[in-house]
């Protein structure tokens, strides 16, 4: 028990990051000191929590499977810190967290790890957070978080549509710029997710510079995104859309914006680029048999 109450004897002192290690005297001296309220969050954590750390929260996003937990870390020999959910605090050294609000309000730190698909083992455990308060407990959502998530490609729209377009006019293209709301799990807490799309890159499959641009586009005849092509050939366009995101906890009004931005790419379908000239004839292409000037 003198190792729990080293672990939660500064848990009133300045934030900061965990320190692994306390010479056994100091570590004496710091349990003598702690007094019964630190001694229950740690002796006598939650129902919660407790659950939590012998059935770690599992995660599964675009084929990587996650898995976090809250539990004090102990480190073991020359082992890195990992979280007490084998019993490494039994015969091991807790670390010492700090926080900022009364204890019966702390959650113990996150922890998360993952298994890609196909491999057996997990992945070391990765600490996300010394332990939150209330008024922090949102946990940030990264740039690989956000790109985890099923954002689903713009539609690319070109105009004239079809399998052919002339070269030395204007070929027009627009896209969707709906914002997409999404609910994920992000370490445990269900988290409300707006993406939007912010930046498009239109590749004309002609050799020439991408167009990029904040503006989705507009139809005939109020087109802005165009391109014109200068030879005959084939061609396919390849729109790339740069994301960013906001999120907030389900059921909260207070959004927090994603460190970080997601892609995805869409292609159209092949066409030509036709170089076509007009002439005087004597009669009416549409007549039958077809003029021979026509």
């Amino acid at each position: 028990m003198a190792l729990a109450l080293a672990a939660v004897a500064h848990l009133t002192s300045a934030p900061g990051p965990p320190s692994n290690g306390l010479p056994g005297s100091t570590r004496s001296q710091i349990a003598a000191a702690a007094n019964s309220r630190y001694v229950d969050l740690v002796a006598d954590r939650s129902q919660r929590q407790r659950a939590e750390e012998a059935n770690p929260v599992t995660q599964a996003a675009s084929g990587r499977e996650w898995r976090s937990v809250n539990a004090i870390g102990c480190t073991r020999g020359l082992l890195p810190a990992a979280p007490d959910v084998d019993g490494l605090c039994d015969d091991g050294l807790p670390s010492v967290y700090v926080m900022q609000c009364d204890p019966a309000d702390w959650q113990l730190p996150r922890w998360r790890s993952y298994r890609d698909p196909g491999a057996s083992a997990w992945s070391p455990w990765e600490q996300v957070d010394y332990g939150t308060c209330p008024a922090d407990r949102v946990p940030a959502m990264t740039a690989e978080d956000f790109r985890r998530l099923p954002l689903p490609a713009p539609t690319l729209v070109m105009q004239p549509e079809g399998d052919w377009v002339l070269v030395n006019i204007e070929t027009i293209v627009r896209t969707d710029p709906t914002p997409v709301v999404l609910t994920t799990d992000l370490l445990g807490y269900q988290v409300e997710v707006e993406a939007r799309p912010a930046v498009f890159a239109y590749n004309f499959g002609d050799g020439s510079e991408p167009l990029v641009t904040r503006d989705p586009g507009s139809a005939w005849p109020d087109f802005t995104t165009h391109h014109v092509y200068e030879r005959p050939g084939q061609a396919s366009i390849t729109l790339t859309t740069t994301w960013t995101g906001r999120y907030r906890l389900v059921g909260t009004d207070d959004w927090l914006d994603v460190a970080g931005t997601a892609r995805t790419t869409t292609t159209g379908p092949a066409f030509r680029i036709e170089e076509r000239t007009s002439r005087l004839v004597a009669d009416l292409c549409t007549d039958r048999p077809t003029p021979p000037d026509c």
